[in-house]
């Protein structure tokens, strides 16, 4: 989870292909892109902005971060996958 400030956009970390958007119970918006072997999922958005099958550009822009106004907080939820092992972020975001 990535902590930011209200009206934050979310954006791809590495170009790819939106495959899927759906809703989460609790955790808002969701937006799957492919990235090759890769696919990362960003959730907790209040508003999306690409389509399924659209082709995305490094940090284009994909939604509006979700602010949680009970809690005061907006945060992103960010997973990368290869396959069907979840890998640790970091890497991906230290080296965009």
């Amino acid at each position: 989870d990535i902590s930011t400030v209200k009206g934050a956009k979310a954006r791809a970390i590495f170009k790819g292909e939106v495959r899927a958007i759906f809703s989460i119970p609790g955790m808002q918006k969701a937006v799957l892109i492919n990235h090759g072997a890769f696919f990362t999922v960003y959730t907790h958005l209040s508003e999306v902005v690409v389509n399924k099958g659209q082709k995305v550009e490094t940090k284009q822009e994909i939604g509006t971060i979700y602010y949680d106004s009970e809690e005061g907080k907006t945060e992103i939820h960010l997973e990368v996958w290869k396959g069907s092992d979840k890998l640790n972020p970091e890497f991906w975001l230290i080296s965009r």
